[in-house]
């Protein structure tokens, strides 16, 4: 973990964590038995300056606005027709840099090609492999999936993952990244401090073990495992086939 205000080049911080991601934990990660990260929270203006995305950063998941969303009956999001032939059942943790470059740089064309058209939805399960960071993401986005922007929220911390490592409050910068999709801010804050969504994402994040799930990402086609962040081509492949 980087050191409280300890801010480094991506060109550092990226191998780092991509060859984090790819391992296997070495046992689930406990529950969190202390404070937050630091006692000093950054300025609004530190964080929104780490947080605020380069003007090229790929669209990601942005284009979900315009798609059917909802959540399966065990409670998990997905995002296509309710309906559709395929699902791509991902395992993903928000903390996870090969996670994220699947959302910038391949999900975009998935969506394109398969979800947008009706062939395929997304469902998303929660991992926890990278401690209590990780559920505090993954509890940001569920709040925010209580205002119906679950997928809004996703996609702002995938695409500023580096300022979870970076700020040194990894909760004023999930409160920036909320801000930026519009949340009513009253009902997240009361959401986040309540931490009513903990529970639900730890059994999903047990579940998964229990389905087998050591790396991130993974996702189940049809019967079809595909661990790692993989080109569109192997995607396509499996899906052209169901």
């Amino acid at each position: 973990m980087i050191k409280q205000h300890q801010v480094l080049p991506l060109a550092i911080i990226l191998p780092i964590i991509i060859a984090a991601c790819g391992g296997t934990p070495s046992a689930a990660p406990t529950p969190p038995q202390s404070a937050p990260i630091v006692s000093t929270a950054p300025s609004a203006t530190q964080v929104s300056a780490v947080a605020t995305p380069a003007s090229d950063t790929p669209a990601a998941t942005t284009e979900a606005a315009g798609l059917e969303r909802g959540r399966t009956p065990e409670g998990y999001h997905y995002l296509g027709n309710a309906d559709a032939p395929v699902t791509i059942l991902e395992f993903s943790d928000f903390l996870c840099t090969a996670c994220a470059f699947h959302v910038e740089e391949t999900e975009p064309a998935i969506i394109d090609a398969y979800v947008a058209t009706g062939k395929a939805r997304i469902v998303y399960r929660h991992l926890l492999q990278l401690g209590e960071e990780s559920l505090r993401a993954a509890e940001a986005a569920e709040c925010a999936g209580d205002q119906g922007k679950f997928w809004e929220m996703r996609d702002a911390i995938y695409r500023n993952q580096a300022a979870l490592y970076t700020t040194g409050d990894v909760g004023a910068a999930l409160t920036y990244l909320a801000q930026t999709i519009d949340l009513d801010m009253n009902e997240y804050n009361v959401c986040v401090q309540s931490r009513k969504h903990r529970a639900r994402i730890e059994a999903d994040f047990r579940a998964a073990q229990d389905a087998g799930i050591r790396s991130r990402p993974v996702f189940d086609i049809g019967g079809t495992r595909l661990v790692g962040a993989r080109p569109f081509e192997d995607f396509q492949a499996i899906l052209d086939q169901q």
